[in-house]
């Protein structure tokens, strides 16, 4: 009787961090760290860089890590920003390139030069991979995998929304102060945030929002918090920042107002006094956007790409 072949050991597909506080990237790259735990063909492992400073929000708090980046005697590279810096100029096996900003497309940006560096790149919104391609300098195949919203990691909509208006603005806090004060102006009462919060503090506000009032950076690839708070039932505000087109589409499935404190004002003022058919109808079409971005089909079209990826170096 033939014995069949065994089959082969996985193959380590490396992941790389420099972590300094909790940001959506950072949450994106864990995610796909995740993924990677379900491949036939690679196990992921990790490096932290030892300059890192792992936090109570770290995502891969509690996970076994590499002692050295060893990026030779791994299968496959995964990076994502600046981890291009670790990588060596020929590493003579496949790298898979998470893009997660428009930024890499600017010449003035440090990630641009990478771009004519081989690998297979996956962009987290369509908007990322037209932005890149552009450049003509992209050397390896786009791959447009729409970022994902982990449904598990949500608490649940509060019964009563009690912040009617939710200013979160982080990345823009002069704008974020701006608006708030637009608001109370006008005599409403307001929730402001200015500073990063922890992820699930930033969560429960989103949950008891009635309208939240997001202000990203205007060249996002993927906004994430947009995403959560349309899964948590809030009517979103949001100006036009790129990444965040398909998503939100004005008077769809979010108000996107243009990209000055008082254009945000009014309308986060038009949201909260939106009558109920016309909020029931914003509600709806977001659920179904929000349905369209689970970890599922981020983890199942993730997993296709690993499973073609080609056994050494170069384009893949």
């Amino acid at each position: 009787m033939a014995v069949a072949d065994p089959e082969p050991s996985p193959g380590v597909l490396l992941f790389r961090r420099d972590y300094h506080g909790p940001s959506g990237g950072h949450l994106k790259v864990w995610h796909y760290y995740l993924h990677a735990r379900e491949s036939r063909r690679f196990t992921p492992r990790l490096f932290v860089t030892p300059e890192s400073r792992v936090d109570d929000a770290c995502p891969w708090r509690g996970v076994t890590t590499l002692a050295d980046w060893r990026p030779g005697e791994a299968a496959a590279l995964f990076v994502a920003g600046l981890d291009w810096e670790a990588v060596p100029d020929d590493p003579g096996r496949p790298v898979i390139n998470l893009v997660q900003g428009v930024r890499h497309a600017d010449p003035a940006d440090p990630r641009y030069p990478h771009l004519a560096r081989p690998a297979a790149r996956i962009c987290v919104s369509a908007e990322v991979a037209r932005a890149i391609t552009a450049t003509g300098i992209v050397n390896g195949p786009v791959h447009v995998i729409p970022a994902a919203l982990d449904a598990a990691d949500l608490p649940p909509p509060a019964k009563a929304r009690d912040i009617p208006l939710l200013v979160a603005g982080a990345k823009r806090p002069e704008m974020a102060t701006d608006v708030a004060g637009r608001l109370r102006d006008r005599g409403l009462a307001v929730t402001c945030l200015t500073t990063a919060l922890p992820r699930r503090v930033f969560l429960d506000h989103l949950a008891r929002a009635e309208v939240a009032v997001l202000l990203p950076l205007e060249t996002e690839g993927f906004f994430l918090p947009v995403l959560e708070a349309l899964a948590l039932g809030a009517l979103v505000v949001c100006p036009d920042c790129i990444g965040n087109r398909a998503i939100c589409r004005d008077r769809v499935t979010a108000l996107v107002p243009a990209f000055h404190a008082a254009a945000i004002a009014e309308a986060a003022r038009e949201a909260l006094a939106l009558p109920a058919a016309p909020r029931r109808a914003l509600r709806t079409a977001a659920a179904a956007v929000v349905a369209c971005h689970g970890l599922a089909e981020e983890r199942r079209a993730f997993l296709a790409l690993l499973d073609h990826l080609p056994p050494t170096g170069g384009p893949p």
